[in-house]
């Protein structure tokens, strides 16, 4: 099989075995921590080096016209009406998105920028449906999954699917960075039925510390849903969680907590978003939680003997200077079906960055000669640097993009990078990108990861800062933004 099928086969055969990143009210990017009271105000009416170009029109692999990336025809973006007002005011400020084979799952995170605006309001697709049609869009609010108001279930960081259970990563509830994994049974009574869904506090396994947080979960495709560490500017942990699913969702037996902080001589803690190769699960390195963002990649490999609680089985390699280049401050990583691809945020408190950094699976982990990096930030006439997830769609890696820099406020953008894989990933004309930053009369900047379905890559919305003297507060929104992917 050469690689090409290879990458078509994967994002058959395992679109749902991972989803990189997810919905989270992180502090990072605009300054905050979880429990910060902010005041800005929030819209209550969410209706509505230089590198050249690659070439629309260009000829590639004989017949093959690679076309419609840079057409805004091939982009759509609608903001659904909600009639209910509560669940209308609620549903802004998503993190991540989930396929399932039918519908599309945007992971509910925060309408605002005070500690009670984290939320849990679900917002599904169908993609047999009109994507500008409100018919083919529904809502449910999940935050009372526990039946207990001290324990909300609400701002959550992406998610995974393993062909019928729906899971979504928690991350914050406006006063803690909280650990309840909620799960939506898509064989259930129906979406906005309260017995399809369901949630497991995991702050409450022995040794859980009582601020946790995970960004990201991880589906290995045959039995186990790993959750991803989170760490941020100010905050890290490094307590990765596992659920066995052949187990009861509700049994605490069912689930897996290990300390991995310190793997390999090195400070492994603070992750953001994951990636699986078949064998192994990759963390995406961000911050150690003391002001330094890192590089120092974590492995899991899911095929050793003593499993999730065997140090021998995890591994990390610094790869904070690949190639002469700052390689740390990563939210997101992906997988073409050789490479992982770890997607460039951060590397000081108010510098986004675009080194793009990328590893060989064939390759050893601890070699040198199997990383390399490449600094992208200004891609035909854009800049195109501060990205959150990407997704590949059996050909190109589409970087989602969030925030350009952090100082004097901050500049969401919708600078779309995307690599052809079948290209060198150090020339420059296999790099393009799209501003869709005003698709079909919106303002649609200020993403957050994404997902797949097989003919679309959609974005997903939440928040962006449309005011400059609004210093440090953020506008959400529910601005979803799609792509039509080119002929493979």
């Amino acid at each position: 099989m050469n690689r090409k099928c290879l990458a078509k086969w994967l994002v058959g055969g395992l679109v749902f075995a991972f989803f990189l990143g997810g919905c989270a009210g992180e502090s990072g990017e605009d300054n905050r921590d979880a429990g910060d009271a902010g005041d800005g105000s929030v819209d209550a009416s969410d209706a509505g080096d230089g590198f050249a170009d690659a070439g629309d029109d260009e000829q590639a692999d004989g017949d093959e016209v690679v076309s419609g990336f840079k057409d805004p025809n091939s982009w759509s973006a609608y903001a659904p009406l909600i009639a209910d007002s509560t669940l209308s005011a609620k549903a802004k400020g998503y993190y991540g998105a989930v396929f399932d084979g039918r519908y599309v799952y945007y992971a509910p995170c925060r309408s605002g920028n005070l500690p009670t605006d984290f939320h849990g309001v679900v917002l599904r697709f169908d993609t047999q449906a009109d994507f500008k049609s409100d018919a083919a869009w529904d809502s449910y609010d999940s935050g009372d999954a526990l039946g207990d108001p001290a324990r909300p279930t609400v701002g959550y960081a992406g998610g995974t699917f393993d062909g019928r259970y729906v899971y979504f990563a928690p991350y914050a509830d406006g006063t803690t960075r909280h650990a309840r994994v909620l799960m939506y049974d898509t064989a259930g009574a129906g979406f906005t039925d309260s017995s399809s869904w369901s949630a497991f506090d995991a702050g409450t396994l022995p040794g859980m510390p009582p601020n946790s947080g995970y960004d990201g979960a991880v589906y290995d495709g045959e039995r186990y849903v790993t959750f991803v560490p989170y760490g941020d500017q100010n905050f890290a942990h490094g307590f990765a969680l596992r659920y066995d699913k052949t187990g009861a969702f509700s049994d605490p037996s069912s689930w897996e907590m290990f300390y991995v902080g310190s793997i390999d001589g090195l400070v492994t803690k603070g992750y953001y978003g994951g990636a699986f190769d078949g064998q192994y699960v990759y963390f995406a390195p961000f911050s150690n939680g003391a002001d330094t963002f890192h590089g120092n990649v974590l492995r899991f490999d899911t095929h050793g003997g003593g499993g999730f609680v065997s140090l021998s089985n995890w591994s990390a390699y610094d790869a904070s200077s690949v190639d002469g280049l700052a390689t740390v401050g990563y939210k997101g990583a992906v997988f073409d079906g050789k490479y992982i691809y770890f997607v460039p945020f951060r590397d000081a408190l108010s510098a986004q960055h675009a080194r793009v950094l990328r590893y060989d699976t064939t390759a050893g982990f601890k070699s040198a000669e199997s990383w390399n990096a490449v600094d992208v930030p200004d891609v035909d006439g854009l800049v195109t640097k501060g990205y959150v997830g990407a997704e590949f769609d059996g050909r190109y890696v589409f970087f989602i993009p969030y925030q350009q820099d952090a100082s004097p406020y901050g500049t969401y953008h919708a600078n779309v990078l995307r690599f052809d894989t079948l290209g060198d990933f150090k020339d420059r004309s296999d790099w393009s990108a799209f501003d869709a930053g005003a698709i079909d009369g919106l303002e649609t900047k200020g993403m957050k990861y994404g997902c797949f379905d097989g003919s679309y890559v959609y974005f997903v919305p939440y928040n962006f800062n449309d005011d400059p003297t609004n210093n440090g507060h953020t506008t959400y929104s529910r601005r979803a933004v799609r792509y039509q992917i080119d002929p493979q």
